[in-house]
């Protein structure tokens, strides 16, 4: 148990004697507990549930800033992190040691495609995204990814940014250390990401990527709550040139401003090599209606047309609506996927986020809505309550209800969230912060 708090201990330490230094450390610290239910129950006696809290602490001396994360359960230490950042003129630096008992790659998609130590079962899950539902996505984490937490803390991944800006030229390289390996036999994969973006005269924007070793995504520890996911890119085996990604924004032309996006594979290990995409995204404002306008190509790795989306968005006043629609047929013939209308009074805001069938694989039934999404939130100073209530159709019938009550001070706050489905109570959340 003592070597479980030893990782964190170190970085405390560290803290300690750097406020010997007279320097301002500041920080927060969040506690979190869940009781996780499949439902009412006769009686219980033992229920299922996961306590945890983040430490965060950030400390600046003579230009060097300098923070740490702390996450623990009741497991003990999940994750401890330090990151160091200076600012040296025109050159950054950052480093960031990721200590944790697991180790979880994600692609852009959030779908899992490495975790060790692997249970089983878990590859191929996607990794719940914190959208309106802030209750029932760190229950799914917790029972996901509990089963790797078997582990002894141990340095799991250690990221170095260097970047350098000049004459409107910003060149960036990102060192990708992870080990996917246990703490006795550690196995140490490397990748690396290099990145070229400048801007012209005229505003287009031009970025290169060019992973070795890597790939796009992310890679998180411990629960891979928010704080705990990050984003610079994912390691796979072999130094390899593995991807290569360009980026051109902000061209305008009649009014109307284009972007494109295209991906080539160099390697096979994910897919045949080759152009993986190309997106082109064009979008434009119709002043006369108030209406803005997306347009967005996206052809495969044939350079056939995919899918093709148009996201039409008008606002009155406090009313905003938002249609997406999805060209179903390969040519200009779309159907309306999602349509999104919120409108706010003084203390409140209401969203509508309807979800149809025309688009949706597999989707059948005599409702032509699939999924509503009503969510309102009232604010009173401090206090905020929201309601989130997911319908498998128009108005029914109900897939789950979410209520949070909060309330928020500048140094401390607290959150109550209850979700329900049909079936019974499914998670109950107790949450406290602390500034400082």
């Amino acid at each position: 148990m003592r070597a479980r708090w030893l990782v964190a201990g170190i970085g405390l330490g560290l803290f300690a004697s750097s406020c010997g230094l007279a320097a301002p450390v500041s920080g927060s610290w969040d506690a979190q507990l869940l009781l996780i239910l499949d439902g009412p129950q006769p009686k219980i006696v033992q229920p299922p549930f996961a306590l945890d809290s983040v430490l965060r602490l950030d400390l600046s001396v003579s230009g060097l800033q300098i923070s740490s994360l702390t996450a623990l359960s009741t497991v003990g230490v999940e994750a401890q992190v330090f990151k160091l950042s200076v600012t040296l003129g025109a050159l950054s630096l950052t480093d960031i040691f990721l200590f944790s008992r697991n180790i979880v790659e994600a692609d852009q998609n959030y779908q899992i495609t490495f975790v060790f130590p692997n249970p089983g079962g878990i590859v191929g899950q996607y990794i719940p995204i914190f959208y309106k539902d802030l209750v029932t996505p760190y229950a799914q984490l917790a029972r996901l990814l509990g089963p790797t937490l078997t582990e002894s803390v141990t340095l799991r991944k250690k990221i170095v940014e260097a970047q350098l800006a000049l004459g409107g030229v910003t060149v960036k390289a990102v060192g990708l250390f992870a080990n996917f390996g246990s703490a006795i036999a550690p196995q140490w994969e490397v990748g690396t990401i290099l990145m070229v973006s400048g801007q012209t005269v005229s505003g287009v924007t031009v970025r290169s990527e060019t992973y070795i070793g890597a790939r796009r995504g992310f890679e998180c520890v411990g629960e891979c709550i928010p704080e705990l996911q990050f984003s610079q890119g994912r390691v796979v085996s072999g130094l390899n040139f593995e991807y290569e990604r360009l980026t051109v924004s902000n061209l305008k032309l009649a009014g109307v401003t284009i972007s494109v996006d295209i991906a080539v594979k160099f390697n096979d290990s994910e897919g045949p090599a080759g152009i993986e995409y190309l997106q082109i995204t064009s979008s434009g404002r119709v002043e006369s209606l108030a209406l803005d306008v997306t347009d967005i190509l996206y052809l495969n790795s044939d350079l056939v047309l995919s899918s093709h989306t148009l996201i039409t968005s008008w606002s009155v006043g406090n009313i905003f609506v938002t249609a997406i629609w999805v060209d179903t047929l390969g040519g200009m013939t779309f159907a309306l996927r999602e349509f999104i209308a919120s409108f706010s009074l003084e203390n409140m805001n209401v969203t509508s986020d309807l979800f149809t069938c025309f688009s949706q694989p597999g989707c059948f039934g005599l409702d032509p809505i699939y999924q509503h999404d009503v969510q309102i939130a009232f604010k009173n100073g401090p206090w905020v309550v929201d309601l989130l209530v997911v319908f498998l159709g128009l108005i029914k019938p109900l897939d789950k209800a979410v209520v949070t009550l909060s309330y928020t001070e500048k140094s401390w706050g607290w959150r109550a969230g209850t979700a329900i489905q049909p079936s019974g109570l499914k998670v109950q959340e107790f949450y406290l912060n602390l500034n400082f």
